[in-house]
């Protein structure tokens, strides 16, 4: 997919590229430190991945001394496509991989034919809504009581892909 090195004095080579079954546990690790992401099991990932979902990963680093440090799981159907889940490595945040993994999946939703993107996302995440509406999307409704532990309502946010 996409291959950039990031600026600074610790330039590393960025890539974004599709899940492979060898990155379960690299995504596992990532999303088990990111309280803020859907808590997926190992079974769930596995699935996503099996029924052809889009799953990307965000990797720094060359070849071998690669690492995994973000995912992102979207699915689509019917001309919109609906980003499941995603997260960044706290240590990799701010460096713009979010903002690459969500610009791949709205290129592999396009190329599937997708007009529209959806996503739900935790009322009290204020940081996530910021990102996603600096990314083109916006507020079109909330679902009482959405989410568990603790329970908290989804803001639903909507943006329309080029395609």
């Amino acid at each position: 997919m996409a291959r950039e090195r990031e600026s600074g004095a610790e330039a590393a080579v960025v890539s974004i590229r599709k899940y492979a079954s060898a990155d379960l546990s690299a995504v596992l690790s990532v999303c088990r430190q990111s309280p803020e992401a859907a808590q997926w099991s190992e079974n769930g990932f596995e699935q996503a991945a099996s029924s052809g979902q889009v799953i990307l990963v965000a990797e720094v680093g060359i070849a071998a001394a690669a690492r995994v440090c973000g995912f992102l799981v979207a699915r689509v159907t019917v001309g919109e496509a609906e980003l499941l889940n995603m997260a960044v490595d706290a240590a990799d945040r701010r460096k713009g991989l979010g903002s690459k993994l969500l610009a791949g999946a709205a290129k592999e939703a396009e190329a599937q034919q997708a007009s529209r993107m959806y996503l739900e996302v935790r009322e009290s995440n204020e940081a996530a809504i910021s990102f996603y509406e600096r990314h083109g999307f916006r507020k079109n409704g909330q679902r009482a009581g959405y989410y568990l532990n603790p329970i908290e309502n989804a803001v639903l946010m909507e943006k329309k892909l080029t395609g």
